[in-house]
């Protein structure tokens, strides 16, 4: 029969001895730190992400909208020799400092249609601000209408276009003056298109509109871009 050694039991229960109840709350708080650290790594990361995907967004609506308006304006007309109710049109109206209402007819394979483009703010704040586009192939050119060249919004014709646009402005350049003018251009009064004009859209990401809906003015939101493009008019005299 083997003996024990007491005093090697003695040994091992002190090798197994517990941690103290300083040492656990030190452990805690030390684990406590690390995860927070994990936790503001990550909601970081997550903000640059959607942020990146947000800014991505918003240059594919950027490019798109202007491959459309370089397409459709190199093919404006104006005729307004044309029998009464089919005088064909050229029309930017300032609606504000910051948005303008664009109306003009144009030539595709079909024949001619009327086009057309305006902001469409909305009383819920900037996220919901969208550039809508007129199109139309029939019943064209009521320039009697009501606020006319500016969008009802409630036809069938006029539908959303490019969402987080936040402002559309469009100038003409006057050769006379030699800048560009930020009025209206009323083509059943000049018979002739501008020689070239330009447009300016201003965009907000959707996180950025978010956060400004309680703010009224444009110039007061912050993170609001620009983009500048001009157009050559190849009918214009």
């Amino acid at each position: 029969m083997k003996i024990v050694n007491p005093k090697s039991k003695i040994a091992n229960l002190k090798f197994f001895k517990g941690f103290t109840l300083i040492e656990i709350l030190v452990s805690i708080a030390v684990l406590g730190i690390l995860m927070a650290s994990l936790m503001v790594a990550f909601n970081q990361a997550n903000k640059v992400t959607i942020s990146t995907q947000e800014e991505a967004e918003v240059m594919q609506n950027i490019r798109s909208s202007t491959e459309q308006f370089n397409r459709e304006l190199s093919q404006a007309i104006i005729n307004n020799n044309r029998p009464d109710g089919e005088q064909v049109y050229f029309e930017i109206k300032q609606l504000s400092r910051e948005n303008s209402a664009l109306r003009f007819g144009c030539t595709t394979e079909r024949g001619l249609v009327e086009i057309g483009y305006e902001i469409k703010p909305s009383e819920k704040g900037w996220k919901d601000y969208e550039l809508w586009r007129l199109y139309k192939n029939k019943r064209m050119w009521n320039y009697s209408e009501v606020n006319w060249p500016a969008l009802n919004f409630e036809s069938k014709y006029v539908e959303p276009f490019a969402f987080g646009i936040v402002a559309f402005k469009v100038k003409y350049w006057s050769s006379k003056k030699g800048r560009w003018v930020g009025g209206n251009w009323e083509s059943i009064d000049r018979n002739s298109l501008p020689r070239k004009i330009q447009i300016t859209l201003k965009t907000l990401t959707k996180s950025k509109a978010r956060a400004a809906r309680n703010i009224e003015k444009l110039s007061d939101v912050r993170g609001v871009k620009s983009f500048k493009f001009e157009i050559n008019l190849p009918q214009a005299r």
